[in-house]
């Protein structure tokens, strides 16, 4: 782990606004790293982050402004969909007793009728105004940031169905924005969000034949930290991240950083951890699903791939294990479309869920610094080499350690972000793989690390100690 500092009373406790500069070495702890390129001048010379505090556009001011909101009264007429739902069923009620009391009071003549109009119109409001709609029923119409999509229960619950059970110790490691010296450059390392260290067991609560092995994901890195392997990817993807480190290495020798960047949650479809999830849950139920839509999933699947086995094959499994990735994302988008989904094939989001790890179900796209690895620039196309499954070209590096939580795109990478959004939307997933064309050597993926980015980060994890929040 590199050296700490401690930096308390750098900033206002009434406005989070750096006000000094001060370093006090840990004496417990090894002295800090010298700083790239004779950057203590510049340390010494720079003017602090102060971001425009009043109206927000600070990431950490942006999640106060959203907690004061959230503890701010309900508005009557701004419900959530649910309660929404729940109160136009009540109006369509309120002409019609349904209770004896109602019934009574109907009998009564109109004076009756308008006081059950009374009651059933304040036991409404008592609704909204008090427990509202039950948990379940919300559930339905809540669109989750893991997923994007109205699922029947909360992600909590799902998760509870599934079982992770632990093969290996991950031995991770913390460090603090300010252990990354100034003058070093940062490169993003784009994955997806799988676990790792262990085996998939149940999925739904259906138990798996097999274990699905996980196998990273951001602790990849830790998980072969004796083996000096930063991170792995397919061939053309590690040899670009590999020629853009040995190009940042020029100007930073030896302070190249490899930082986890997390991809959206449906990018997990490509690797194996999902098609071997897919396998084995059909092995469980596939003999809930008809011949006649069997024919059909496979007859959509050979149009693009005439060799596929079919999708209740024994041999299912390894034959998507040696498919590209595009291939396997194809498949389960396929199985997750709502005809197959009513046909009874295996429930792709709560195959997602139980191989994400936890802590990144609902982290926003993009964020990261759960893990970080010093690059080398050496690329190893070596798949028996901290073995996995779908990557398997690797990247030399030594394991940092990873922040507390995840930054936010807009902190981690503040310089490239701004780019990346100025794009056309539908091409950012591709940019973020393989940088900006057209822009220039200045304008590859990458973050130089100055006394302003290390305060940013600093001041926002110790705000949002949970890590990266989504934009409001």
């Amino acid at each position: 782990m590199m050296g700490s500092l401690a930096r308390e009373d750098v900033y206002d406790p009434m406005t989070g606004i750096p006000i000094g500069v001060s370093q006090t070495a840990d004496p417990a702890l090894p002295p800090p790293p010298s700083f790239a390129m004779g950057a203590l001048a510049a340390h010494n010379a720079y003017t602090p982050f102060t971001g425009d505090i009043a109206t927000g556009t600070t990431p950490w001011k942006r999640a106060d402004i959203a907690s004061a909101r959230a503890a701010e009264p309900r508005s009557p007429i701004d419900l959530d969909p649910a309660t929404n739902k729940w109160l136009g069923q009540q109006a369509q009620d309120f002409l019609v007793p349904t209770e004896p009391w109602e019934m009574g009071l109907a009998a009564m003549g109109p004076a009756g009728r308008i006081a059950g109009k009374v009651g059933k119109t304040a036991a409404a409001m008592a609704g909204v105004y008090g427990q509202g709609v039950d948990e379940a029923e919300a559930a339905r119409w809540v669109k989750h940031p893991f997923n994007a999509i109205a699922v029947g229960d909360t992600i909590e619950n799902l998760a509870k169905r599934n079982l992770f059970t632990p093969t290996k110790t991950i031995a991770e490691q913390q460090i603090n924005p300010h252990d990354i010296p100034v003058g070093s450059w940062l490169t993003p390392l784009v994955g997806d969000r799988s676990a790792s260290g262990g085996l998939v067991t149940h999925i739904g609560d259906k138990e798996l034949r097999q274990g699905v092995p996980m196998q990273g994901g951001y602790q990849y890195s830790p998980e072969w930290l004796r083996e000096k392997i930063g991170w792995a990817s397919d061939k053309s993807a590690a040899s670009t991240i590999a020629g853009r480190a040995r190009d940042l290495q020029r100007e930073a020798p030896g302070n190249v950083y490899g930082v986890y960047t997390a991809m959206s949650p449906q990018a997990i479809d490509a690797s194996h951890h999902i098609s071997d999830a897919i396998s084995q849950v059909m092995q469980h139920d596939k003999k809930n699903i008809s011949k006649t839509a069997t024919e059909k999933f496979d007859t959509t699947i050979r149009k693009v791939e005439p060799d596929f086995p079919g999708v209740k094959s024994p041999e299912l499994q390894d034959y998507l294990r040696g498919q590209s990735m595009t291939f396997r994302n194809y498949v389960a988008k396929e199985m997750n479309k709502k005809g197959a989904r009513d046909e009874g094939f295996p429930d792709i989001e709560q195959i997602r869920i139980a191989t994400t790890h936890p802590a990144l179900r609902d982290v926003p796209n993009y964020s990261g610094g759960q893990s970080i690895s010093r690059l080398t620039g050496d690329v190893l196309h070596e798949p028996t080499l901290a073995p996995h499954y779908t990557y398997r070209s690797k990247l030399p590096g030594e394991y940092m350690g990873g922040l507390a939580a995840a930054l936010p795109q807009e902190l981690l990478w503040r310089d490239f972000a701004p780019l990346v959004a100025a794009r056309n939307p539908s091409a950012v997933g591709k940019i973020w793989l393989t940088g900006l064309r057209g822009e220039g050597g200045e304008q590859m993926m990458k973050q130089r690390v100055d006394p302003q980015w290390q305060d940013a980060a600093a001041e926002y994890l110790r705000r949002n100690p949970m890590g990266a929040l989504a934009a409001p």
